[in-house]
């Protein structure tokens, strides 16, 4: 058995999010992936047994190797409201630098694949760890309402990026006010 390319792997990866990005999970098909990566279809099916499993591994893909450190900027001394305004800051300016990785996204969690599998799910949750931590500790000091962490993160995470989608598709910059608008809608709706 042959040893996997990785960066062949990451090669087939990426040209999978970007034909998402432009054709829908429907729409992906391995022989046009094929000729976007620039390899033979056989090739894909060497490392993807199906379609189902290059998506998991898409998702997987993005999960892990996250473009920009959510806690980039935030100091262990920063008020836990200024911290939370960083963080979440930071998810909006990737999501907004990285389009195509918010476009798989909103398919992703639209679709039947978006059942995990339980190692997909661990990753996931780490890569938002620092939120979760600050959401938590927010419960703790009674900042933030006694409600299910999940939920508050999910909260946070759908007005960021619908935030961000509306940034792309007017292609208009988030100017500061906004921020400040859309941060005090989002602390409004998870403050205790």
């Amino acid at each position: 058995m042959r040893n996997k390319d990785e960066e062949k792997v990451k090669l087939i990866l990426e040209a999978a999010l970007n034909m998402v990005a432009r054709v829908g999970l429907s729409g992906l098909k391995m022989s046009d992936l094929a000729k976007e990566a620039g390899v033979a279809t056989g090739t894909i099916y060497l490392y993807f047994e199906d379609k189902e499993q290059l998506i998991r591994e898409v998702y997987g893909h993005l999960v892990r190797h996250a473009s920009s450190d959510l806690s980039e900027g935030v100091a262990n001394n920063d008020p836990l409201k200024i911290s939370i305004n960083k963080m979440t800051r930071n998810y909006l300016n990737d999501s907004i630098k990285n389009p195509a990785h918010s476009a798989f996204l909103e398919q992703y969690f639209r679709s039947p694949y978006v059942e995990k599998e339980e190692k997909i799910r661990l990753e996931e949750t780490k890569t938002l760890q620092p939120l979760y931590a600050l959401v938590k500790e927010g419960q703790r000091q009674g900042l933030i309402k006694e409600a299910d962490t999940d939920w508050l993160v999910m909260l946070i995470c759908g007005l960021l990026n619908e935030v961000a989608r509306q940034v792309i598709y007017t292609r208009k910059p988030l100017i500061e006010t906004e921020w400040e608008l859309t941060f005090g809608v989002l602390w409004d709706g998870i403050k205790g």
